[in-house]
């Protein structure tokens, strides 16, 4: 159990250095990182339905504006606690959502720790013209920040394999019931919120056709993926061009 809460922290602690050595790759995802704690955990296939959700609810909602919850934390710990545990997608989710909350703190002490510790070294760095200083510590403040989190979820994984089952317990049926359905709705809100920074009416038509595949023809996730290649390249190829349109 200690080592897999280990692999579960580093998947963390890669997915917190992203933008601090790496740039913006976009590993920081949900469903980039259930897949990898899947794949260490010896279940990829149920990661990537884990990161899948997850990624619906945080679509929308850790993207635009302000960042309400930690998404690498939330999702690496809600993952690997439901693989280790045999929780289902949807407790996945419900764990999620409260562990981002808390782990918004850690974003802060570690904000805290960059100016008082990393911030004056870097202004001196820069007085000083050193720019081999400079990267160091940009290296450095990166790598503060990924420790953080992932002693953070090694102790939340290694503690829940007996915790998260009490506490699971202790929960009235009732209310487990509740939690799954809300669990349920929380991708429709993810969806939401990004449609309405992104939808536009001319793509209506994409929409409905997204809608009436699973819902009414019975078409699964590739299916449908499937068919939004098909309609994205019709699309693109159809597209009149303002040049030959000139001529």
């Amino acid at each position: 159990m200690v080592f897999k809460a280990f692999l579960v922290a580093l998947v963390a602690a890669y997915g917190r250095i992203e933008q601090g050595w790496l740039g913006q790759q976009m590993i920081a995802r949900p469903i980039w990182l259930c897949t990898l704690v899947g794949l260490l955990l010896g279940n990829l296939q149920q990661g990537i339905i884990i990161g899948g959700s997850l990624e619906l609810i945080w679509a929308g909602v850790v993207q635009v504006g302000a960042t309400p919850t930690e998404v690498v934390t939330g999702s690496t710990v809600a993952c690997g606690l439901a693989l280790l545990n045999n929780l289902s997608v949807a407790e996945a989710v419900t764990i999620a959502i409260p562990v981002g909350l808390l782990a918004t703190l850690i974003g802060t002490l570690n904000s805290t720790i960059t100016i008082m510790l990393w911030s004056p070294m870097a202004n001196r760095a820069v007085e000083e013209c050193d720019s081999k200083k400079i990267w160091w510590l940009g290296l450095a403040g990166c790598a503060t920040q990924a420790v953080m989190y992932g002693i953070a979820v090694f102790l939340a994984v290694a503690a829940g394999s007996a915790a998260v089952n009490a506490v699971i317990d202790a929960i009235p049926d009732k209310v487990r019931q509740g939690l799954a359905n809300a669990s349920k709705i929380l991708p429709a809100v993810g969806i939401g919120v990004l449609l309405q920074f992104s939808f536009d009416m001319k793509f209506v038509g994409f929409f409905v056709l997204g809608f009436i595949l699973p819902t009414y023809m019975g078409f699964g996730s590739v299916a449908v993926a499937i068919a939004g290649v098909a309609c994205a390249l019709i699309y693109f190829f159809l597209k009149p061009n303002p040049v030959e349109e000139d001529d």
